[in-house]
């Protein structure tokens, strides 16, 4: 009888669509025994350990781990205790177990490596793990690099949010896809994780990456790393733990303040300070912690930086507020009339509005500064062709960037909620929330 169950457990996670565990009362049922003996039988089974089992809120796959002999054999011994609850619907009748926590029975690792012949999975590694019974929640860890492959390729679409972002590939318009078959691949969700030097990894479960072809999971495998690696809390509890986390990314905060300034903006002076504010689904895909640490990846960010700051700012907010020009004598008698730049415009006009008690202007230039470094940093590279290299010194760069310019446009905002018309405006609490605003 033990030799029929080992068999029905066997056979069910093999044909299974995605390497699921047979219900523990199928078994039963199967066999025309008692529930309970049934129990006992597999018990001896977990012993010798040719089945493991999996009890939770779903059971049908390994989740994130296998566990010790000694708690599959007590939540067994419990489960001789559930009983059924029959109902009809009609036509239907229903049979649920009164639990919250089901079992479903797998063949163990061990004897999956013993039996299994895993020839039809190939090259297909992450697969394989899957078919050897290794938890569908497993994290894998690789070298940032590996996401910059989908990044750089306009046929993908690279999605990325705070901590954690997924890749797709394109279609047309008529549902065909950009890319040939071996190349049309879906991760449902990678995250941020870190290595024990700190460095920046990313992060995926095992199930997502058993949907990559072939070629995809051997080009993963060769970025894979090895070692204590670790993932983002956040990311963590989000995914495994199913607990929401509040923290917001220095990035988020940045797009935050924009959106704040403008409001404020358009309540006190009834006119936009940004033309766009980048909200959502504009929010560029460069603004992520998923980085790829080279010369032409950093002056791409310093570019997007400044698009978003300089060339955002809308010179129809200054009309007839400040003039919007420059008089140069070039001699002779000659005088040129130059439009002034966004910035200038903007630092200009504030210094005219703004009084610090002990009258310096210092204050106010201090905040512009980093905006300034922005338009200063992004044309070095305009004027000049440089190499391409791969510096993890970038990654410190683009951190101490996107903090100087977030700081600034913070303090504008809050030099906003000063004016006496600004009371109406609601700022989003989070906001002034530092501990909550965070540099991954």
């Amino acid at each position: 009888m033990k030799k029929k169950i080992e068999e029905i457990v066997y056979d069910f996670f093999l044909s299974s669509t995605d390497f699921n565990g047979i219900p523990l009362r199928r078994i039963s049922e199967e066999l025309k025994i008692e529930y309970t003996k049934s129990i006992d039988l597999i018990k001896e089974l977990v012993l010798n350990e040719i089945i493991t089992i999996q009890s939770s809120t779903n059971p049908h796959i390994i989740r994130t781990q296998h566990y010790p002999i000694k708690n599959q054999l007590s939540i067994l011994e419990d489960a001789k205790n559930t009983k059924i609850t029959y109902s009809k619907i009609g036509e239907f009748n229903f049979a649920v177990e009164d639990t919250e926590f089901p079992i479903c029975l797998y063949p163990t690792k061990n004897y999956l490596k013993e039996n299994r012949d895993l020839t039809q999975y190939g090259y297909a590694d992450y697969t394989k793990q899957l078919a050897l019974g290794e938890p569908q929640l497993k994290p894998l860890f690789f070298d940032i690099e590996v996401i910059d492959r989908y990044f750089s390729d306009p046929r993908y679409d690279t999605i990325f949010n705070d901590y954690s972002g997924r890749i797709y590939c394109k279609y047309d318009e008529e549902g065909k896809a950009l890319l040939r078959e071996e190349d049309q691949i879906f991760i449902k969700t990678f995250g941020l994780g870190f290595d024990d030097n700190g460095n920046r990894l990313a992060v995926v479960y095992l199930r997502y990456l058993k949907n990559l072809t072939t070629e995809h999971q051997i080009f993963w495998k060769g970025k894979e790393i090895k070692g204590n690696c670790k993932i983002l809390e956040e990311y963590y509890k989000n995914t495994i733990i199913g607990d929401w986390a509040f923290s917001h990314s220095i990035f988020s905060a940045f797009l935050g303040e924009i959106e704040s300034l403008n409001n404020l903006a358009s309540h006190i002076f009834g006119i936009q300070l940004f033309s766009n504010t980048f909200k959502d689904e504009k929010r560029p895909k460069e603004f992520t912690f998923f980085f790829t640490p080279t010369l032409k990846n950093y002056e791409s960010f310093v570019s997007l930086l400044d698009k978003m700051i300089s060339e955002n700012i809308n010179k129809g907010f200054f009309k007839d507020r400040i003039d919007l020009f420059e008089i140069r004598n070039k001699g002779n008698n000659v005088s040129e009339k130059i439009p002034k730049g966004t910035l200038r415009l903007f630092e200009e006009w504030l210094l005219s509005q703004f009084t610090i008690d002990n009258g310096s202007q210092s204050g106010i230039q201090e905040v512009f500064k980093p905006l300034k470094n922005v338009r200063k940093e992004r044309q070095n590279p305009a004027h000049k062709i440089n190499e391409n290299e791969y510096d993890k010194k970038y990654i410190e760069k683009q951190k101490n960037m996107i903090t100087d310019v977030y700081l600034s446009i913070k303090s504008l905002r809050k030099i906003f909620q000063q004016h006496r018309d600004a009371k109406g405006v609601e700022i989003p609490g989070w906001l002034d929330k530092d501990n909550n605003i965070k540099m991954f």
